[in-house]
């Protein structure tokens, strides 16, 4: 899988030709934000995980397992009784390596959402600083490992919640979170003869974009987009008759440069 090709190029010292990306510096940067400006007693609040990435590099979606490391928290320095959730992550975009690889992957900037449970208790008055550690693989030309630590402290208050400066990049984010699929019958996804089909009478572009619980996919660089109202996934393996279609979908309509993204579990009714 491509996270066993990745690594063992970096085991290797996969060494920079001519003109390719200089691997010896971070090419990603991690700034914790948050969607308010300061903590309510009892509220759970949305902070935003955002990555900056240099041009032609990117991050990874946590779609299918082998594919490369997404971004992980490997820390959280949180006052007592203060948790966070679990990562929310929006859609992502297809990147085909050559050799037609493919993965699903951040590029230029993200912003992750992650739920911040702050305690009945939390006292009026004080200042709280949450941070994170934070690993990921970053890739170009080479693929490195990027690590990075943020913190922000952020005043409590039971008074109303105010936006922050840095709310427009969680809206966002949360503006390309996948939604259910729509009950209108519009968009249509079922798994038979091992593959699975989706229908969307309206669109001009489908692509799909697997999820970590997906069955495996025959060539995923050449069946997950389609340009029309129809996409066929075959799926690989011998289970692909009992396959999952798990993941994102991706849906164009007219000349819109903006899809809408909706979320497709096939085990489930309604797919």
């Amino acid at each position: 899988m491509l996270t066993t090709i990745l690594m063992t190029a970096i085991a290797a010292g996969l060494a920079l030709q001519p003109g390719a990306e200089n691997k010896n510096r971070p090419h990603v940067s991690l700034k914790l934000i948050s969607e308010e400006t300061h903590l309510r007693p009892g509220a759970t609040q949305t902070l935003g995980l955002v990555f900056t990435m240099e041009p032609h590099w990117h991050v990874y979606y946590k779609g299918l397992e082998g594919g490369g490391n997404p971004p992980k928290i490997e820390e959280a320095k949180l006052p007592e009784g203060y948790t966070l959730g679990e990562i929310q992550w929006p859609a992502p975009q297809r990147y085909v390596a050559p050799g037609d690889v493919y993965d699903s992957v951040y590029e230029g900037q993200v912003t992750l959402l992650v739920p911040l449970n702050v305690p009945k208790d939390a006292k009026p008055g004080e200042k709280v600083t949450i941070g994170v550690k934070m690993n990921w693989l970053e890739c170009s030309e080479v693929c490195v490992f990027g690590a990075g630590e943020s913190s922000i402290s952020l005043p409590v208050s039971a008074d109303a919640g105010k936006k922050s400066d840095d709310a427009k990049l969680i809206d966002a984010s949360r503006a390309n979170m996948p939604a259910a699929l729509p009950t209108d019958g519009s968009i249509g996804v079922k798994v038979v003869g091992g593959s699975m089909t989706v229908q969307a009478a309206k669109a001009t572009r489908l692509e799909f974009y697997p999820g970590p619980e997906c069955t495996d996919i025959d060539d995923p660089a050449n069946h997950t987009r389609a340009d029309g109202p129809a996409l066929k996934v075959p799926f690989a393996g011998p289970d692909k008759n009992r396959a999952r279609g798990f993941g994102v979908l991706g849906v164009w309509t007219g000349s819109g440069e903006n899809p809408a993204y909706y979320r497709i579990d096939t085990s489930e009714k309604g797919g």
